[in-house]
């Protein structure tokens, strides 16, 4: 091929290479852009995640506080219980008492302090008073009737200061329980307090995850966009190398035809400046230079004639 031709051939090829690499600087911009993107939606879903994972471990402790309430409030919850049970059985026991005492109040008639003072008026009477028989009988049998209602009388006293004693103890107990009770309210409020915040939390991080699995899946699919198209550079490139390999033999053969022309162009020159030198006229830089570069090449000549 001449040199016009290989020109228009290399032409042909540089056009392609061009065309290819200013493909190339289009779908960089594109990618510049795109990772621009993807960076932003990278950020907020490591940033929303690391957010999750610290208010995670917030929640975390405040469950803990709760649960460790919730064991102390079961713990004095069934102290209490055993104390009602103390309660319930004194009640019954009081309720059992003050039966028992109504029935002897039923038998006994009176106090025992006011059954005794007739029980030893009766006894007096007989013992120290001149009375008719019928009268002695009468008295002697009212006696002994009201021995036993005075025996009555005092079993009911005592069991009256018995029920008296259990109920300023279950009184006590009760007390104790409005103080147990009042404790549990207080701790189950504080409880509360921190189940309430432990919630609240964990709607905030439901709320941010769902935002960073947003941004992961906008991540996603930035990456669908950028993989194709990454894919088309690769293509590009190996496009281009296969050009610039066909374009290699064509390349050689015009800096082989340049190479021959600049050589006699520079001969040519040298001549010139010879000629120029013969008819003694003023040789610049220049010439000088020229008259080197064509004896050098003059030389070279030579000595691959010399071969």
């Amino acid at each position: 091929m001449n040199e016009s031709e290989l020109k228009e051939k290399l032409n042909e090829y540089r056009s392609q290479v061009e065309g290819r690499s200013r493909e190339i600087e289009s779908i960089l911009r594109q990618l510049r852009m795109l990772q621009k993107d993807a960076n932003k939606f990278r950020t907020q879903r490591d940033e929303g995640n690391e957010k999750c994972k610290k208010l995670s471990a917030e929640a975390k402790e405040l469950r803990e506080k709760r649960d460790s309430i919730n064991k102390k409030i079961a713990g004095i919850k069934e102290k209490r219980g055993k104390i009602t049970e103390k309660i319930k059985g004194l009640s019954s026991e009081i309720k059992k008492s003050k039966e028992q005492r109504d029935e002897l109040n039923k038998t006994a008639r009176g106090t025992d302090q006011s059954l005794g003072k007739l029980f030893e008026k009766n006894l007096s009477i007989l013992l120290n008073e001149d009375i008719p028989l019928s009268r002695e009988t009468r008295i002697f049998e009212n006696i002994l009737e009201m021995k036993d209602r005075l025996k009555s009388a005092k079993e009911a006293t005592d069991l009256h200061m018995k029920v008296v004693t259990t109920y300023e103890g279950l009184k006590g107990l009760d007390v104790e329980v409005d103080g147990i009770s009042a404790e549990v309210r207080k701790l189950a409020d504080e409880s509360e307090k921190y189940h309430l915040q432990a919630v609240s939390i964990y709607d905030t991080v439901d709320k941010m995850r769902k935002e960073s699995d947003e941004a992961h899946k906008k991540l996603l699919e930035k990456y669908d966009e950028m993989n194709p198209l990454r894919d088309r550079i690769t293509a590009l490139k190996e496009e281009i190398a296969k050009i610039q390999e066909e374009m290699a033999p064509y390349s050689d053969q015009f800096a082989e035809i340049k190479s021959k022309k600049d050589e006699e162009r520079k001969a040519q020159m040298a001549l010139e400046v010879k000629e120029k030198l013969k008819s003694s006229k003023r040789l610049s830089f220049d010439d000088f230079k020229t008259l080197m570069e064509g004896n050098a090449i003059a030389i070279e000549k030579d000595g691959g004639s010399s071969k």
